[in-house]
């Protein structure tokens, strides 16, 4: 099979060999004992141990497990079922999670496509992200998928080499996804829509605010055309203070609050709140 990897120091091709990835200059990049291979290097990182600590991944782990986000990952499948659909050729399709954190939606979508009208067809799964302890948490959902530690902004895949990449609550870089995706491929952006998490966001903030609509459309433009948005709604109830810590944890808002607020948060044994998530799809110009 032909690699789709990229060397991050020359950009030569990474072929699979019995230990790892190796390309033609010889650069070698073994495989963890829990399977997955470190691409980020060194003198990229912006701190020693860059992306979400353990106690987040935990935090994340906890809290998807329970359930709550489901519905919102079904939107996510349907969504990509559908967009898969254009992309059917009779060929294997390879598929990137962009900032796939401890794995939870990359699992999910390949459960959802193994039953679904692609289930015949061979695809390879990708995640990719910044958090070495993310991806080591991502290797024990599925270690048939490929796990790697690599930045957004240097993700190592040649060029148009993906048919699907996926973004779900992450980082972007619009130049760098256009890049690796074919010229027939599909960028599939999750982010907060109007009423996300209120209810929550009651609690730390004095006056609330809709979340204003994602910039995403306007940013990438120049390379990509929008084509549909979905979007899931839907109210749920957390039911213990280890429920509330943990989703506060995967929010920015745990950096962004102080502590009296943080506090205020913690006191709470039960929740009710939004989901509000709107699932944009869009294809290369």
């Amino acid at each position: 099979m032909t690699s789709i990897l990229q060397c991050p120091v020359c950009r030569q091709p990474l072929v699979r060999t019995a230990s790892g990835y190796q390309c033609a200059a010889m650069h070698t990049f073994d495989a963890a004992r829990q399977g997955y291979v470190n691409l980020l290097l060194a003198h990229k990182k912006h701190s020693k141990e860059p992306g979400d600590d353990p106690a987040m991944i935990q935090s994340r782990r906890r809290f998807l497990d329970l359930g709550y986000y489901n519905p919102l990952s079904d939107t996510i499948n349907a969504t990509i079922g559908t967009a898969l659909s254009g992309l059917v050729s009779g060929s294997s399709l390879s598929l990137l999670d962009a900032g796939c954190g401890e794995g939870f939606y990359l699992q999910c979508l390949k459960a959802a496509l193994a039953q679904g009208s692609q289930a015949h067809l061979p695809i390879d799964y990708h995640g990719v992200d910044v958090s070495k302890f993310a991806v080591r948490q991502a290797t024990q959902r599925d270690r048939s998928m490929a796990w790697f530690v690599a930045s957004i902004n240097d993700l190592p895949f040649l060029d148009s080499s993906l048919d699907l990449l996926l973004s779900v609550f992450a980082p972007v870089n619009i130049p760098e996804f256009a890049r690796i995706l074919k010229p027939t491929g599909r960028l599939v952006f999750v982010s907060p829509g109007p009423k996300h998490l209120n209810g929550l966001r009651e609690i730390i903030y004095p006056v609330t605010r809709e979340h204003e609509e994602s910039t995403i459309t306007a940013k990438a433009k120049e390379l990509f055309a929008p084509a549909t948005v979905a979007r899931s709604n839907y109210q749920l109830e957390l039911q213990s203070r280890q429920e509330v810590m943990d989703l506060l944890a995967m929010t920015p808002y745990y950096w962004n609050i102080d502590q009296p607020t943080k506090a205020k948060v913690a006191a709470l044994d039960h929740l009710g709140l939004d989901v509000d998530v709107e699932v944009r799809v869009f294809t290369k110009k």
